[in-house]
């Protein structure tokens, strides 16, 4: 009686690649190995792509990158209310950082008490169990 897994292997094997645009990044088995106790086939050889993707999909953009204007538009401001800096996009990574290191520094701070207490407890009580066992000679 034959495998699911082969027959569903072998059908793979077996079909023909669509001649579509886009490019097939699944590897198609082409051979593999039957293990005396497992029915799992393991990959051992995938076939080569039937042709080199296009240089247009390869190609990198070589458009230099804008820098966005986080300012608000002037339509869209009251006139008497004072516009705030807009922030600067070079000093935001430093920002996130920094409170991503503050907040877990926080979490750390409130969570390490019951760590140690969870921890004293357990050594407490394994040392307590090893007593409590009878010396064996």
């Amino acid at each position: 009686m034959p495998s699911p897994i082969l027959a569903r292997a072998d059908a793979l094997m077996q079909r023909r690649r669509q001649s579509s645009g886009e490019i097939d990044d699944i590897p198609v088995l082409t051979d593999s190995v039957a293990l005396p106790d497992d029915d799992i086939p393991v990959l051992t050889d995938c076939a080569p792509p039937d042709e080199a993707p296009s240089p247009e999909l390869l190609a990198v953009d070589e458009t230099p990158l804008v820098t966005p204007d986080f300012s608000p538009r002037a339509s869209d401001l009251p006139d008497d209310s004072p516009v705030p800096p807009a922030p600067r996009v070079e000093a935001l990574p430093e920002q996130l950082l920094t409170e991503l290191a503050r907040r877990v520094e926080q979490r750390l701070t409130a969570e390490l008490p019951r760590l140690i207490e969870s921890t004293l407890r357990d050594l407490l009580a394994e040392k307590a169990m090893i007593d409590a066992l009878p010396p064996q000679d």
